[in-house]
């Protein structure tokens, strides 16, 4: 759970900060705080999207307990969602 779960940070980070000096140096950009913070959250909820919808067509690597180990600790109001929420795609939305 936690170690997947630093894994996972650690590489969509990793990437976003070579992507980023990338555009700076060689494209002369800069960034603001809340454009990074936006590109950061984008690939994270994508991976989260990804492990819940490899739950819920029931392959063996990616369970609903791998999910749950994984994410719960890490989405906000986590007390309140429903049982099901690994595979139940339609709950996490707004």
């Amino acid at each position: 759970g936690v170690a997947r779960l630093k894994k996972i940070l650690i590489f969509e980070s990793a990437h976003l900060i070579w992507v980023l000096r990338c555009e700076r140096v060689i494209g002369s950009l800069t960034h603001t705080i809340a454009a990074i913070t936006s590109r950061w959250l984008h690939p994270i909820t994508s991976r989260l999207d990804i492990d819940r919808r490899l739950a819920k067509s029931n392959r063996k690597p990616h369970s609903k307990s791998k999910v749950l180990h994984t994410w719960a600790t890490v989405l906000h109001d986590n007390d309140s969602l429903p049982p099901n929420w690994p595979t139940n795609l339609e709950v996490l939305v707004g």
